[in-house]
Parts: C-alpha cells; structure tokens; sequence
C-alpha cells in the first residue's frame, strides 16, 4: 500500500537513492572484484550473482531516487512512527542470521527459515502467506541458481557434521 503525500518521509527516499548509489559503485567495480577466470560460461560465473543483486538493488532505488528529486507535496524530513525503523533492523538481523545459516544449514533450510519468520513478524498470516509462498520461493531460488545455473553452494555443516 502507498502512502499518502502528507505522511511519506523524504529520509526514506535519501536511505533507497543512497543505497542506489552504493550498489551502482559496486556494480561498476564487480568485475575487478570477482575473479572470472574459471573455466564456466559467464552465465555460470562467479560475477552473474553480484550483476543480478546489484542491479535489482538499483532498480528498487529508483522510485525513492525520483521522489528525491521531485519530492510530493507535504514530504517532509523526518522519521515515520516512532522515529527508530524497529521492524527494518530486525528483519536485517534475520537476514544475517539467515546469512549464517546457510553455511551451517544450507541455502534451503536458512532461505525458508529467514522468510516464514520474516513474513510473520511482519504480520502477514495465514498458510498461504507463511507457508506456501516461502516454499514457492525457496523452491524457485534453488530450482534457478543450482540445477539451472549450477551454482556451487558448500555442504551445509548439519550434514557433515551427521554423516561422520
């Protein structure tokens, strides 16, 4: 749901045209930054993850980028709420833990761990909404980037740590 003029917050759109900016620097750089001389095609190269993230991080900078520079009628600079973003911070804590989880409990346990808590700390109830659309997901991520692409992800220390 959008938000009215009156209540959007111009610290928001800085933070999105900020972070933009971030991942275009580092889009640019990628390619000094990844070691691309394996032997796999491009498409299952070291560089097609960072290329994809970087530029879908651009892209959602976009909007909060425009409304920077052509602000609606009534944005003013300030915090929404409480004026601490809580719900922002814990779900990037999640994602860190999830982060760390997929070494220790690899790319499909941590990918669906991180979105059913996300989503239903972020109040979204029901089945469908914490259940089935993480399985959607994590099925479609792991569908894309290792059968498909044949991205290399490491065992998953659960599984070592079982299998001695």
């Amino acid at each position: 749901m959008s938000q009215s003029s009156e209540t959007q917050s111009r610290v928001h759109d800085l933070l999105a045209a900020s972070l933009g900016g971030l991942a275009a620097l580092a889009l640019i750089s990628s390619p000094w930054n990844v070691d691309t001389t394996g032997p796999d095609p491009f498409y299952k190269g070291p560089l097609i993850f960072p290329l994809l993230v970087l530029s879908l991080m651009i892209l959602a900078s976009l909007p909060g980028a425009w409304r920077l520079i052509r602000p609606p009628e009534g944005a003013a600079w300030r915090f929404d709420g409480q004026g601490f973003p809580l719900k922002t911070l814990v779900v990037l804590g999640l994602l860190l833990a999830a982060l760390l989880g997929l070494k220790i409990f690899g790319l499909e346990a941590s990918g669906l761990g991180f979105l059913m808590i996300s989503l239903r700390y972020l109040g979204h109830r029901g089945l469908v909404r914490t259940v089935l659309v993480p399985l959607i997901l994590v099925g479609l991520v792991v569908l894309v980037f290792k059968h498909f692409l044949g991205v290399f992800f490491p065992t998953p220390l659960v599984v070592e740590w079982f299998s001695e």
